[in-house]
């Protein structure tokens, strides 16, 4: 599976790149086109699994269109609209549809088929809005979503009061567990914290309610989140823990399921991407030199010298897989990407452009041809 906010994956035998005029498919091997989808400018790709959607504004509202298909061959398998919202998972499509009276219905679709599995108020239901460890364009699985009934896939109702607060940051669900985070930090706080509460589907009381912190750059502000957005996360991690920093501006790994902290690093550090295997932090959250620590245990694996690219640069980009890292980097006004092997740390390649996709063995670089025209390179490595 692919990483980074990218218009590249690979799934099957095919790569499927989204731009903003076509969803195309294509042979990796040759390039060869195979099948092509007319898209726009503010479409979305979705990938789950073996299938795509392929998510579209209506030109005159806010609402959503959309079209679950098969990327082997081409085909539309079904498609449904205009929608308030969307949500995709590994198996089914979340539609909101809001009539008069802001009356909203949450409806669960299956992903292959469309066929109806239920529908309900959309008081009935507190859908997260976040999933740890997942990168867009790849989508959670559904518990990621949402905490079912035992035996069964319809969603236990939201308490009426208590429980995480819903105007924070972000809400996700981690087994049986209703996390929220807010990362503004209280009046006066000077320790960029980010505060994080839990409490069991279906109680009405909080678990518990602590304390992790976000990085800062190198002139000292607070950088809030603890995921860049060019990675394509919301939360660094592995579905139960997430990267943050702690308070003093070390890496830490905190669990969301028992509300403790796994590690904390021996050296200053920010978390800036990561697969729930390993962290890639760098010196500070938008410059200096990166280092690769083990996930689990916190230990350095290897380090390598500043890419030379401001994290606020708009050619940033960091992706990291099981066996791949990447990660974008700068000589005037000319970008490339260096990738290196996550075991290791030997670098494999220097490229000229933009990040655009990694997997395990490959990487996806875009670069200018000629004027208004992107090129995009698929090179094995």
């Amino acid at each position: 599976m692919p990483t980074g906010e990218n218009s590249t994956a690979v799934i099957g035998r095919v790569a499927v790149i989204a731009n903003d005029r076509a969803v195309l498919g294509v042979d990796p091997g040759s390039g060869r086109e195979l099948w092509r989808v007319p898209s726009g400018e503010d479409d979305e790709v979705d990938v789950a699994g073996a299938l795509i959607v392929h998510r579209r504004k209506t030109s005159t509202t806010d609402a959503v269109r959309f079209s679950v298909i098969d990327p082997a061959n081409g085909r539309t398998l079904w498609q449904d609209g205009p929608v308030t919202k969307v949500q995709v998972t590994t198996d089914a499509v979340l539609t909101t549809g809001c009539g008069a009276g802001a009356t909203c219905k949450i409806t669960r679709k299956d992903l292959r088929t469309g066929k109806v599995g239920w529908s309900l108020r959309g008081d009935d239901v507190r859908l997260a809005n976040a999933a740890v460890g997942v990168r867009r364009p790849s989508v959670p699985d559904t518990g990621q979503i949402f905490v079912s009934h035992r035996g069964d896939d319809r969603p236990l109702p939201p308490p009426e009061e208590g429980g995480p607060d819903r105007s924070g940051w972000y809400s996700v669900v981690v087994g049986r567990t209703l996390i929220s985070t807010d990362h503004d930090p209280p009046s006066g706080d000077e320790n960029c914290t980010v505060t994080v509460s839990a409490a069991e589907a279906g109680a009405a009381r909080r678990a518990w309610t602590r304390k992790v912190y976000a990085g800062r750059n190198a002139d000292g502000e607070c950088e809030k989140r603890l995921a860049p957005s060019s990675t394509g996360l919301d939360l660094i991690g592995d579905g139960r823990r997430i990267a943050a920093s702690t308070d003093t501006g070390r890496p830490q790994v905190f669990d969301l399921g028992s509300g403790r902290t796994v590690w904390r690093g021996d050296a200053p550090g920010v978390p800036i991407d990561g697969d729930g295997h390993t962290l890639l932090v760098r010196q500070h959250a938008d410059t200096g030199a990166l280092s690769l620590l083990d996930f689990v245990s916190g230990r350095v694996l290897w380090k390598a010298p500043d890419p030379g690219l401001p994290g606020e640069s708009a050619s940033w980009e960091t992706a990291v897989t099981q066996r791949r890292v990447a990660v974008s980097g700068a000589e005037g006004d000319h970008p490339f990407v260096l990738v290196y092997d996550a075991a290791t740390g030997r670098r494999l390649g220097r490229f000229p452009g933009w990040l655009q996709g990694l997997g395990n063995d490959w990487v996806a670089i875009g670069h200018d041809a000629k004027v208004n025209t992107l090129t995009l390179d698929f090179i094995r490595v």
